[in-house]
Protein backbone atom coordinates (compact mmCIF):
# COMPACT_ATOMS: atom_id res chain seq x y z
CA UNK A 1 0.00 0.00 0.00
CA UNK A 2 2.68 2.21 1.07
CA UNK A 3 4.54 1.74 -2.46
CA UNK A 4 1.74 2.35 -4.24
CA UNK A 5 1.09 5.69 -2.55
CA UNK A 6 4.99 6.57 -3.25
CA UNK A 7 3.68 5.55 -7.06
CA UNK A 8 0.96 7.63 -7.11
CA UNK A 9 2.70 11.12 -5.44
CA UNK A 10 5.71 10.62 -8.01
CA UNK A 11 3.50 10.57 -11.12
CA UNK A 12 1.54 13.64 -9.69
CA UNK A 13 4.75 15.74 -8.40
CA UNK A 14 7.11 14.69 -11.30
CA UNK A 15 5.58 17.17 -13.93
CA UNK A 16 5.38 19.86 -11.42
CA UNK A 17 9.58 19.31 -11.26
CA UNK A 18 9.46 19.39 -14.74
CA UNK A 19 7.45 22.58 -15.42
CA UNK A 20 9.90 24.49 -12.47
CA UNK A 21 12.93 24.02 -14.17
CA UNK A 22 11.72 25.17 -17.82
CA UNK A 23 11.21 21.06 -19.41
CA UNK A 24 7.14 22.15 -19.46
CA UNK A 25 7.68 21.24 -23.50
CA UNK A 26 7.43 17.26 -24.43
CA UNK A 27 8.01 17.93 -28.27
CA UNK A 28 11.64 18.55 -28.54
CA UNK A 29 13.27 19.61 -31.73
CA UNK A 30 16.96 18.77 -32.21
CA UNK A 31 19.15 20.52 -34.44
CA UNK A 32 23.13 20.01 -35.26
CA UNK A 33 24.51 22.91 -36.82
CA UNK A 34 28.06 21.99 -38.84
CA UNK A 35 29.84 24.26 -41.04
CA UNK A 36 27.47 25.62 -43.48
CA UNK A 37 24.10 23.52 -42.73
CA UNK A 38 21.49 22.61 -40.29
CA UNK A 39 20.94 19.28 -40.09
CA UNK A 40 18.20 18.24 -40.33
CA UNK A 41 17.09 21.23 -42.38
CA UNK A 42 12.87 20.86 -42.02
CA UNK A 43 11.27 19.97 -38.69
CA UNK A 44 7.21 20.22 -38.40
CA UNK A 45 5.30 21.46 -35.38
CA UNK A 46 1.52 21.76 -34.47
CA UNK A 47 -0.22 25.24 -34.25
CA UNK A 48 0.63 27.16 -30.83
CA UNK A 49 2.77 24.00 -29.76
CA UNK A 50 5.11 24.56 -27.36
CA UNK A 51 8.66 22.70 -28.44
CA UNK A 52 11.92 22.54 -26.59
CA UNK A 53 14.95 22.98 -28.97
CA UNK A 54 17.70 21.72 -28.71
CA UNK A 55 21.01 23.60 -30.43
CA UNK A 56 24.20 21.58 -30.57
CA UNK A 57 27.14 23.03 -32.82
CA UNK A 58 29.64 20.68 -34.29
CA UNK A 59 30.91 23.46 -36.17
CA UNK A 60 34.13 25.84 -35.70
CA UNK A 61 31.57 29.04 -36.11
CA UNK A 62 28.95 30.57 -33.42
CA UNK A 63 25.97 29.91 -35.32
CA UNK A 64 22.03 30.82 -34.56
CA UNK A 65 18.39 29.20 -35.74
CA UNK A 66 16.08 32.30 -36.93
CA UNK A 67 13.08 31.49 -37.24
CA UNK A 68 11.18 34.44 -39.35
CA UNK A 69 7.34 35.46 -39.87
CA UNK A 70 4.90 33.89 -42.18
CA UNK A 71 6.40 35.02 -45.62
CA UNK A 72 9.22 36.90 -44.95
CA UNK A 73 12.68 36.92 -46.84
CA UNK A 74 15.72 38.63 -45.55
CA UNK A 75 17.64 40.75 -47.52
CA UNK A 76 21.58 39.54 -48.32
CA UNK A 77 23.61 39.94 -46.16
CA UNK A 78 21.63 39.17 -42.96
CA UNK A 79 21.54 42.37 -40.85
CA UNK A 80 19.49 44.95 -38.43
CA UNK A 81 17.23 45.52 -41.50
CA UNK A 82 15.75 42.30 -41.48
CA UNK A 83 15.81 41.81 -37.63
CA UNK A 84 11.67 42.91 -37.77
CA UNK A 85 11.32 39.90 -39.34
CA UNK A 86 12.64 37.50 -36.60
CA UNK A 87 9.70 35.82 -34.59
CA UNK A 88 12.41 33.81 -32.47
CA UNK A 89 16.28 32.99 -32.47
CA UNK A 90 18.97 31.05 -30.60
CA UNK A 91 22.02 31.50 -30.82
CA UNK A 92 25.41 29.12 -30.05
CA UNK A 93 28.89 29.42 -29.85
CA UNK A 94 31.63 26.90 -31.51
CA UNK A 95 31.26 22.86 -30.03
CA UNK A 96 27.84 24.24 -27.85
CA UNK A 97 24.84 23.09 -26.58
CA UNK A 98 22.07 25.79 -26.43
CA UNK A 99 18.35 24.84 -25.39
CA UNK A 100 14.94 26.95 -25.26
CA UNK A 101 11.51 26.87 -25.14
CA UNK A 102 9.49 28.21 -27.79
CA UNK A 103 5.44 28.53 -28.98
CA UNK A 104 5.35 27.69 -32.66
CA UNK A 105 3.13 30.53 -34.95
CA UNK A 106 -0.53 30.12 -34.67
CA UNK A 107 -0.81 30.51 -38.03
CA UNK A 108 -0.28 26.85 -40.13
CA UNK A 109 1.92 27.70 -43.23
CA UNK A 110 5.92 27.22 -43.81
CA UNK A 111 8.31 28.90 -42.29
CA UNK A 112 12.13 29.97 -42.97
CA UNK A 113 14.22 29.55 -40.73
CA UNK A 114 18.11 30.80 -41.31
CA UNK A 115 21.40 31.41 -39.75
CA UNK A 116 21.86 34.96 -38.91
CA UNK A 117 25.49 34.86 -38.80
CA UNK A 118 27.50 36.90 -41.62
CA UNK A 119 27.02 34.93 -45.22
CA UNK A 120 26.02 31.88 -43.03
CA UNK A 121 23.18 32.34 -45.17
CA UNK A 122 25.18 32.63 -48.84
CA UNK A 123 26.96 29.19 -48.29
CA UNK A 124 23.07 27.52 -48.04
CA UNK A 125 22.36 27.47 -43.59
CA UNK A 126 18.97 27.79 -44.25
CA UNK A 127 15.61 25.56 -43.24
CA UNK A 128 11.89 25.14 -43.39
CA UNK A 129 9.38 24.81 -40.10
CA UNK A 130 6.56 23.47 -41.54
CA UNK A 131 3.39 24.68 -38.72
CA UNK A 132 0.34 22.35 -39.32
Amino acid sequence: MVRYILIVLGFCIFPFFSFVHGESSRFVIEVITTDFQFIPNTWSIKSGETASLRLSNHGKQGHEWVLLKLGAKVTLPFDEDDEAKVLWEIETGSAIEKKGIFIAPLKAGTYDIVCGKPRHIERGMKGTLIVK
